[in-house]
């Protein structure tokens, strides 16, 4: 999962994956601003099409006029636990997140509180060094 700029580190993860591990299940999550902040999209869904067990999904929290679920995003909103456990393999997955302060805030703490083991969840903090990101 990523936020705004925190999608180039897990974009290289991807790249990673659709190289090497072909059989390796994989939801790429994604939360943007809108389309005008969305980058790297084709990239991304072209190497989950590639490597055949890849899926993506991005959330626009302020989609512009032009911006359609369904078209330009999949999600109006912002990524969340309750989302995650509906469409991801949730009991059994090891989760990374990179991003700003406050998708980290939601999403570590919230998946801590959801029952997944401290060891199953990976994050970077894109913003100032002295946050720390209870989980």
């Amino acid at each position: 999962m990523s936020g705004g700029v925190g999608l180039t580190p897990m974009v290289s993860m991807l790249e990673t994956v659709a190289a090497g591990y072909p059989d390796l299940e994989t939801h790429f999550v994604h939360g943007a601003l809108n389309s005008a902040t969305h980058a790297m999209d084709r990239h991304v869904r072209s190497l989950a099409t590639t490597h055949g067990r890849g899926t993506v999904n991005t959330f626009y929290n302020e989609p512009l006029e032009a911006d359609a679920a369904g078209y330009s995003h999949d999600h109006d909103g912002f990524i969340s636990v309750s989302w995650l456990k509906e469409n991801t393999p949730f009991e059994q997955a090891d989760f990374y997140l990179c991003g700003p302060r406050p998708l980290l805030q939601a999403l570590v703490g919230g998946l801590s509180a959801a029952g997944v083991d401290r060891k199953h969840i990976h994050h970077e903090l894109f913003g100032p060094a002295d946050v720390q990101i209870a989980a």
